[in-house]
């Protein structure tokens, strides 16, 4: 996010789950729109979408943190678990 946080209601959860949230949702569509690219550009594509994310919010009124980084990467971890969980046992039912 790079709009000051007073702009958005709060979440439950507070602002950790939306980063959680909004990376797992960024990495699920990379995911779907990149489907036939190899994992790894999948990943960087994600990966580099938000680390620049993150480090642009210097140029606003929001700072970067490595606490939110972290959060971002466990949303994008689950995000990939749920993708493949989902893509597995679509497989499987064929």
């Amino acid at each position: 996010m790079l709009l000051p946080r007073d702009f958005f209601i709060q979440v439950p959860g507070g602002d950790n789950f939306g980063h959680v949230y909004l990376d797992s949702l960024l990495t699920i569509i990379i995911f779907y729109i990149f489907y036939n690219f190899k994992f790894i550009y999948k990943l960087i594509i994600v990966l580099g979408i938000t680390i620049l994310v993150e480090m642009s919010q210097n140029l606003t009124t929001r700072n970067f943190s490595y606490q939110d980084l972290l959060y971002n990467f466990l949303g994008i971890y689950i995000a990939i678990v749920v993708f493949y969980f989902f893509i597995i046992s679509k497989n499987k039912k064929k």
